[in-house]
């Protein structure tokens, strides 16, 4: 490289950034937060595209015993949900519909009764009040919130199946949540 190029390439890497309006435009705000298109948006991002873009998306129920409500009919028998409003973290989740009868099953603390293996995305990551009561709502004082990344879940009608498996959220691969309950299913890490 000649001295006068290298010393024009140094001189332009020693200016300061331009000014924020002169630089290109930022992306245009998305939906506002908590509209039915912002939860759409929001509920898609938990699964990859090619299965949350013909899901049924559904809202939380406004209330404990109230009813789901659909934002969006899909047409590939996966469900999406938003985040949860009750939790600190962002956790929408995309679930298939033996997952969905499980999460169901749950939120009514209902008897679960699967005869198929279920798979559920929160590409998002998740947060949980306990790792070992499925019902709980609030942290334990000393523990916190359990804070996953990015997964893929998996639940099965053999329950006995994962007795082997660990419960540690932090062994760095899969675990079992909420083990020794009806309501146990594995957590499947998808990145770091």
């Amino acid at each position: 490289m000649n001295r006068s190029l290298a010393a024009a390439v140094l001189l332009a890497a020693c200016q300061p950034p331009a000014p924020k309006d002169a630089q290109a435009p930022a992306t245009p705000p998305g939906p506002a937060a908590g509209s039915p298109e912002w939860k759409i948006q929001n509920a898609t991002s938990a699964g990859p595209r090619s299965i949350s873009a013909a899901a049924t998306v559904m809202d939380w129920p406004a209330t404990p015993d109230g009813k789901m409500t659909e934002l969006r009919p899909g047409t590939n028998g996966w469900t999406c949900m938003p985040d949860v409003p009750s939790t600190p973290g962002n956790d929408p989740m995309c679930l298939d519909a033996t997952f969905l009868q499980w999460a169901n099953a749950w939120q009514s603390r209902g008897r679960v009764q699967i005869k198929q293996a279920g798979f559920g995305y929160m590409l998002q990551g998740g947060s949980d009040a306990s790792n070992t009561d499925p019902f709980a709502t609030k942290a334990d004082s000393t523990s916190g919130w359990i804070n996953t990344g990015p997964h893929v879940m998996l639940v099965t009608p053999n329950l006995a199946s994962l007795a082997p498996l660990p419960v540690d959220p932090q062994n760095g691969g899969p675990w079992v949540m909420w083990q020794k309950t009806p309501y146990a299913h594995v957590m499947m890490p998808v990145q770091d």
